[in-house]
């Protein structure tokens, strides 16, 4: 009978303790893994370590790492990633959930391609009660699909969305070693900067079919609070692409025709948000600053005209009303491409 693969599971906490018991009992409770678990308590200061401490105690697959003062979540995350022993690491927030199977799913398919540095899947983001997943899914037709690194980056850089909210990924610990982990410059899109740099050293993989895991939506969560803020996550996914062209940019030969498809698309989506700004009535101003010092040729576009004739006439015309119906077509398209095919 072979091995089982082995999968560590870490959990970076702060102040989590309501929901920290079912985040470590979705990781435990896995199926066709050999899975061992780290909390690391970033000198929490309600239930957190004493929950810890109590699995600790009462599980072999359990250890717990306690901060005796609080380090931030950047050096937190980076010692939970360093704390993994297995050969496939799986970065669990507190408040998210692990749906059942899903390390097997994921761990198949990083042992069937040595090539790829991570998998992701269907990720299910849900507010008060954790949802109860159905039993069985439909099984796919294409049951994975493995990108290239290069063009999964690509298309990052195209869309300029972070397809990723975390508790569906899985990452080989080796991989992880080559890129090291987030990076403290960016702390509000250190993810998607890391989710680049480990496309940067192999493949990707996106799993097809049952939801690997569940994201919790709450009012204390970091993109609800520090990270929130539409004109500061364009300003954190530039960044985080900046980061990363600096670091790995020269051995991809990511230059010329990259940075200027990441311009345009940086400055085009500065401009959507400029006319949700509008249309709620808002000042859209940051962001036409933004749009200009990113892509300097924004200002011979239609929309541009259009975003500062519209502002100029003091909000939203009736001759914007089909850029609008546009847009919110286009915003559902991305949410479909992203639930179906994580794109």
């Amino acid at each position: 009978m072979s091995e089982l693969p082995r999968v560590s599971v870490v959990i970076p906490s702060h102040n989590y303790a309501r929901y920290l018991d079912e985040a470590i009992t979705s990781a435990l409770d896995q199926t066709g893994v050999d899975v061992d678990v780290t909390i690391v308590d970033d000198a929490s200061t309600d239930d957190s370590l004493r929950i810890a401490r109590g699995w600790e105690e009462a599980e072999d697959r359990v250890r717990v790492i306690a901060h005796g003062r609080n380090h931030g979540h950047i050096a937190t995350f980076n010692e939970a990633l360093g704390s993994a022993t297995a050969p496939y690491l799986v970065k669990l927030d507190p408040d998210d959930v692990l749906a059942p199977g899903a390390l097997r799913r994921a761990a198949d398919v990083l042992e069937a391609h040595p090539g790829v540095a991570f998998v992701y899947g269907p990720v299910l983001p849900f507010e008060g009660p954790t949802p109860t997943l159905p039993e069985y899914a439909p099984p796919s037709l294409r049951p994975v699909m493995i990108w290239p690194g290069h063009r999964w980056i690509w298309q990052r850089a195209r869309r300029l969305r972070n397809v990723i909210l975390q508790p569906e990924v899985m990452i080989r610990t080796e991989a992880l070693h080559q890129v090291g982990g987030h990076r403290a410059e960016v702390p509000a899109a250190s993810d998607l900067n890391l989710w680049l740099r480990l496309a940067s050293v192999g493949d990707v993989a996106r799993l097809h079919g049952p939801v690997q895991g569940l994201y919790r939506r709450h009012a204390a969560s970091m993109s609800t609070t520090i990270h929130a803020g539409k004109l500061a996550d364009l300003r954190a996914r530039r960044l985080a692409f900046e980061l990363f062209l600096e670091e790995a940019g020269h051995r991809l030969g990511f230059r010329g025709d990259f940075e200027q498809v990441l311009q345009r698309a940086l400055g085009r989506d500065a401009l959507r948000l400029a006319f949700e700004e509008l249309d709620d009535g808002h000042d859209v101003r940051p962001y036409l600053r933004e749009a200009q010092d990113v892509w300097p040729d924004v200002v011979r576009t239609l929309k541009w005209w259009s975003l500062t004739h519209q502002l100029n006439a003091g909000g939203p015309m009736w001759w914007g009303l089909p850029g609008r119906a546009h847009r919110d077509l286009d915003g559902r398209l991305r949410w479909r491409l992203w639930r179906r095919y994580g794109i």
